[in-house]
C-alpha cells in the first residue's frame, strides 16, 4: 500500500507494506515492524490531503466525490472519524442502507477522538443536520464526550446552539423530547449554558405542531393536558440548570409566564 512517502525508520527503505487493521508498518527490506498511533496516521500527508478533499466535497454536496476521498483516508487510517462519518452518511442516505449511521456512532463509542477529528465532525454534522433528527442524542453524546475539558465549553456551546435549535424548529411533534434527551439538555445547560437551545425550547411551546396554539385546539382537554405534562413541564428543569445566574433568571421568568398563560388557556388548575 502506498503510504505517501513513509519509510522504514530502521534501514530507511521506502519498500514498505502497511497493515491498516493493526496499524503496523512492515519493512520489506529489513523486516522491521513498527506500530503507528491514530495520531501519527491521521497526520500522514496523504491522509490529510484526502480528508480535506472529502470534507470539501461533502459540504459542497458532492457525495460521490466525498465517498471516494473518504475511502482513500480509510485505506490508511481505518478508524478516522470524519471519513467514517462520510461513508456512513453516504450508505444510509444515498445507498439507503439501514442503520449505517447507528453503526457509525456505536463504532466510536469507546474511541478517544483527536481534537481535529471532533472539529471536522462538528462541521460535517452541521452541514447535514437536516438528515440527523433521529440521531440527535448520538450526535450530542459523541461530541460532548470528546469535549469535556473546561476550555472546550465555549466551542461545545456554539455547536449545540447551532445544531439543536435547528432540529427543535423542524420537529413534527413534541415526542422528540424524551427523558434521555431532556437530561442531555439539562447537563449541557449546567455545563455551558446553551441559551439558543433553551430559547428554541421556549419557542416550541407556541410553535411545535402538537401545541394547541398551533391548531387552536385547547378544547381538546386531554391533549392539552398531555402537552403540558410531557413537554412544557420537561423544559423547566433544563432552564433551571443554566449555569449563568442572570441568564437562568431571565429564562425562568419567561417560562413561568408561558406556563401561567398556558394553564389559563387550557383550563388547567392545581
Amino acid at each position: 500500500m502506498d503510504m505517501g512517502g513513509m519509510q522504514c525508520r530502521g534501514c530507511g527503505s521506502t519498500n514498505v507494506s502497511f497493515d491498516a487493521k493493526q496499524r503496523i508498518l512492515i519493512c520489506n527490506q529489513c523486516g522491521k515492524e513498527e506500530y503507528y498511533s491514530r495520531a501519527t496516521l491521521n497526520a500522514n500527508g496523504k491522509v490529510v490531503f484526502a480528508r480535506q478533499n472529502a470534507i470539501r466535497s461533502f459540504t459542497s454536496g458532492k457525495l460521490e466525490d466525498a465517498r471516494h476521498y473518504a475511502m482513500e483516508v480509510l485505506n490508511i487510517s481505518m478508524d478516522n472519524a470524519p471519513a467514517l462519518y462520510i461513508l456512513a452518511y453516504y450508505d444510509e442516505f444515498t445507498v439507503r442502507k439501514p442503520d449505517s449511521m447507528g453503526q457509525f456512532f456505536a463504532s466510536l463509542r469507546d474511541v478517544a477522538l483527536e481534537y481535529d477529528e471532533v472539529a471536522d465532525l462538528r462541521g460535517l454534522m452541521l452541514a447535514s443536520a437536516y438528515n440527523l433528527a433521529d440521531y440527535e442524542e448520538n450526535v450530542i453524546e459523541l461530541v460532548a464526550v470528546n469535549m469535556q475539558a473546561e476550555e472546550d465549553a465555549p466551542e461545545l456551546c456554539k455547536f449545540i446552539d447551532a445544531f439543536c435549535p435547528y432540529l427543535i424548529g423542524k420537529r413534527t411533534s413534541a415526542g422528540f423530547l424524551r427523558q434521555s434527551l431532556a437530561e442531555m439538555y439539562q447537563e449541557l445547560a449546567a455545563h455551558c449554558g446553551i441559551p439558543k437551545t433553551c430559547f428554541a425550547l421556549l419557542k416550541a411551546i407556541d410553535t411545535n405542531p402538537d401545541s394547541p396554539y398551533v391548531s387552536n385546539s385547547f378544547y381538546l382537554k386531554a391533549k392539552a393536558q398531555y402537552f403540558y405534562e410531557h413537554f412544557i413541564s420537561a423544559i423547566g428543569p433544563i432552564l433551571s440548570a443554566i449555569n449563568d445566574g442572570e441568564l437562568q433568571k431571565k429564562f425562568l421568568g419567561t417560562y413561568q409566564k408561558k406556563c401561567e398563560k398556558y394553564r389559563a388557556d387550557a383550563g388547567i388548575t392545581g
